[in-house]
Order: C-alpha cells, then sequence, then structure tokens
C-alpha cells in the first residue's frame, strides 16, 4: 500500500494525497502559471546578481597580501567570524520557524539572503572602506575582518527580512535585500568612521538600520495588501515550530558575546605602539559586559511576559531574552559595573516585553504596519534604548574609552547617529518597498498564500 500510494502521487498531474508508511501526504504536480513565472523571475535574478557579483570581484578584488596577514591574525579573528556566522545562518534562520506554515522558507530564505548580501557586501563594505575614502588603494583586499563586517551586514539583512517574512515573493525579498546592501555600507562609514560613534556591537549600524528598514519596506509593501498583519490565521505558531524557534534563541543567546565583541581586539602592531586602556580591555569588556546583560534580560522577560500576559508567551521568551545584546551593543567596550549591565539587561527584557505586548498590536491596527517577527520590539526599541544608554554612560568614562575624548561630545553623537540612522533606514526601506512591490504586481500574492511555503517549495506536507 505504501508504495502504490508514492506512485499514485507520482503519475498524478495535479494536487493529490497519497499515503506513505501510514502518513498522509500531500503533493502538488503543477504550479499555477503565475507561480512559475514568479519562481522564473527569481532565479534570473539570482544568477544576474551572481554575474555582477562575479565580474566586480574578477575586476576590483583580490586577496590581502599573504606575507603580511600573517597566522595571529588569523587566529586573531577566525574564531570570532565562526560564531558570528553561526548566528546569522542558524541562530537568526532557526528563529524564524514559529511560523507553522513557513518554516522552510524562513530558514532556507535566511540562507539564500544571507549568502547573497555577504558577497555584495564585500564589494560595498570594501569599497567604502579601502577605495572611497582610501586614496592610496584602488582595489579590495579580502581579509577575515572585512568578512566579519559582511556577516553584520547579513545580520542586519535577516533583521529587515523578519518584518516582510511570508508577505513577498522570492524575487521581491531578493532584491529588497540587494539594495539594502550599500545603503548599510554607507551608513555605516558615515556613523562609524566619520562621527565616530560608540558601536562595536552594532546596535546602530546592525539592528537599528535592519529594524527600521525592514518596517518601512512592509509597510510600502503590504499597504495595498489585505489581512498582511497580526490577523491573518497562519501567524498562529505550532507546537513544535515554537520549539524548533527556541533553538534559533538559545544560539544566539549563547554566541552574543562574540558578536559584539567580534571586532574589538587588537592588532600586534597596536600592542606596541601606545595602546590606550579602552584598546586594550575593549574586548574583555565587550564580552562580559553583553553576558551580564543577556542573563539580566532572560529574567525580567520572563516577569513581565507572565505579568503582562496571563501566562508566560513563547513569543516573548524567543524574542525578549535576547533583547538585551541588541541593546548592550553601543555600550560594551565602556567600563560599566556589573551592576549597570545588570540594569541595561533588566530594562531591555522589559522593553520588548512591553513593545510585543501593547505597542506591536498598536502600530498594526492604527497604520497597519505588518510586522511578522517583530522585529521593532526585539531590535528597534532595544537599539534605540542600547544607544542612549552608550551615550549616557560615556559621561562617567574617562577619555581612553572614548572616540571624541568627552563624555558630552560623545553623547551629542550617539544622540546625533539614532536620528539619522533611523532616517536614512526608513527612506531607503520605503524606496526599497516601493520598487520591489512593483515587481511581480501583475500576479500578487493572494491572502491565502501569504506565510505559506507550499508556493514556492517541491515539498511534501502533513495532511
Amino acid at each position: 500500500m505504501a508504495s502504490a500510494g508514492v506512485l499514485e502521487v507520482q503519475m498524478a498531474p495535479v494536487s493529490i494525497a497519497g499515503t506513505v508508511f501510514g502518513h498522509q501526504v500531500a503533493h502538488r504536480d503543477m504550479v499555477p502559471q503565475n507561480r512559475v513565472q514568479q519562481l522564473k523571475r527569481f532565479s534570473v535574478s539570482a544568477y544576474l546578481m551572481g554575474a555582477v557579483i562575479l565580474g566586480l570581484l574578477l575586476g576590483f578584488a583580490n586577496y590581502v597580501h599573504v606575507p603580511d596577514y600573517s597566522e595571529e591574525d588569523v587566529d586573531r579573528f577566525y574564531m570570532w567570524f565562526i560564531h558570528v556566522q553561526i548566528m546569522v545562518y542558524i541562530g537568526f534562520g532557526f528563529l524564524m520557524t514559529f511560523l507553522k506554515h513557513y518554516s522552510c522558507s524562513a530558514v532556507c530564505f535566511n540562507f539564500f539572503l544571507s549568502a547573497m548580501m555577504f558577497l555584495e557586501a564585500i564589494l560595498c563594505i570594501g569599497a567604502c572602506h579601502q577605495v572611497f575614502w582610501n586614496a592610496k588603494q584602488d582595489h579590495i583586499e579580502v581579509e577575515i575582518a572585512l568578512l566579519i563586517e559582511c556577516s553584520f551586514c547579513a545580520a542586519s539583512g535577516m533583521i529587515a527580512f523578519g518584518a516582510v517574512i511570508g508577505k513577498t515573493t522570492p524575487a521581491q525579498i531578493m532584491w529588497l535585500m540587494v539594495m539594502q546592501v550599500p545603503i548599510y555600507a554607507l551608513n555605516q562609514r558615515l556613523v562609524i568612521y566619520e562621527w565616530k560613534i560608540l558601536d562595536m556591537g552594532g546596535t546602530f549600524v546592525i539592528h537599528l538600520f535592519g529594524a527600521y528598514y525592514g518596517l518601512a519596506a512592509s509597510w510600502m509593501i503590504s499597504r495595498r495588501q489585505p489581512m498582511h498583519g497580526l490577523g491573518h490565521p497562519k501567524l498562529n505558531p505550532g507546537y513544535y515550530n515554537d520549539v524548533f524557534s527556541m533553538i534559533g534563541t538559545i544560539f544566539l543567546f549563547i554566541y552574543w558575546p562574540s558578536f559584539n565583541g567580534a571586532l574589538a581586539s587588537m592588532s600586534s602592531e597596536t600592542r606596541i605602539d601606545n595602546p590606550t586602556a579602552g584598546q586594550i580591555n575593549a574586548q574583555f569588556l565587550s564580552v562580559i559586559n553583553t553576558v551580564i546583560s543577556l542573563s539580566a534580560c532572560v529574567v525580567s522577560t520572563f516577569a513581565t511576559s507572565a505579568l503582562v500576559n496571563g501566562r508566560i508567551s513563547m513569543v516573548h521568551i524567543q524574542n525578549s531574552t535576547i533583547a538585551g545584546g541588541v541593546a548592550m551593543g553601543a555600550a560594551c567596550t565602556l567600563r560599566m559595573t556589573p551592576g549597570g549591565s545588570v540594569a541595561v539587561g533588566l530594562a531591555a527584557g522589559i522593553l520588548s516585553v512591553v513593545g510585543f505586548q501593547y505597542v506591536m498590536p498598536f502600530l498594526d491596527r492604527t497604520i497597519g504596519l505588518g510586522d511578522t517577527c517583530g522585529v521593532h520590539n526585539l531590535h528597534g526599541l532595544p537599539s534605540i534604548l542600547g544607544g542612549l544608554v552608550a551615550g549616557l554612560a560615556a559621561l562617567g568614562q574617562t577619555e581612553d574609552y572614548l572616540p571624541w575624548g568627552d563624555g558630552a561630545t560623545q553623547l551629542g553623537y550617539q544622540v546625533l547617529a539614532i536620528v539619522t540612522t533611523m532616517a536614512i533606514a526608513i527612506g531607503a526601506g520605503l524606496v526599497a518597498g516601493y520598487l520591489v512591490s512593483l515587481l511581480d504586481s501583475g500576479c500578487p500574492l493572494s491572502v491565502e498564500d501569504y506565510f505559506e511555503d507550499q508556493p514556492w517549495w517541491d515539498i511534501h506536507t502533513a495532511v
């Protein structure tokens, strides 16, 4: 009977149910014509981007001169690079599997988009750092530190992906991420290298930028889509989906200190060139401040979730427990006290839960802001908190720990960077969201195809 069921599924020209090892399965052998066209458009787009990246890398990039890049430098960066990669591909990927009918798309598109953005970022970030603002160099030198920066860019893209997940075609989400990379690189150059803000862990350039770029794009893409927000029935998670999502949460929790401290180490040249106390202690402080903040965030998240929701919410535990890592990213290199790190983590957990419980439904109801994964509550609000924390904490630091040397000036630039990064992200997200909404506009997704794997994947699903 099992083999007969399989044969029946394979030969059927239309969607039909069969029996495999006692389980009912459904297989769609014929895909609607509009979905075929959308997938062809995605395939052509992916080949096109691959060809463009290949051509530009062949023409303008090379590996760093190997004799100048010692084994010490590999030891210095590679472990941290792996930790960041684990966060991007496993942490963010599995965190988004909470959707019952979109888990395959969540983790697999996370895989594809992260890899594509990583390659594109070699060109965009490399050009910004090494060519456009460096008159002595006319090509990009690829090194492991640059690859960590590119992984950060991919992380920012996956944050934006979380806001629109389940509401776009594959080609739409691909081009949305493609357009994010150059804007990310330029914003990073402005606030980190020109304005010299505190942001070792990417509170501004990764989390704040990615969240508001994605939210603006989501609003623009969804403005004409019915039932794109919290009212859609497929937004309800399943039991096992919640468990798989917690895998992502735990990976993010474990590796977030590495994420914040990956680029905080000193080179051997810096060590013998009178380094400041801030340079010497940066990586140690990044790790220990983040570990303490994350742990405190877990405590406040569980307590606040039970208080405001009546029962502990899996949505809060999957997301808000790691908001402490976001909030500590800007201030992680400062000489804070353990109590200060605990305070940041407690505040981040409370703020994130309140965002999920009250702010998210309010924005969905009033302006139609569909935020599938709640990135505003995990990344947006905690990053604003973290930016202000870094600025205020700078007032009590010595000049060794501050790029600008005095706390008042540092605070001013931290606030300026919050406003500017949000403005750039929202503006770019609106434009990019509008442009990708024109793609596939002749055959838009139907309500039943939102948050659904079936239109895009050749899979068997239980029925």
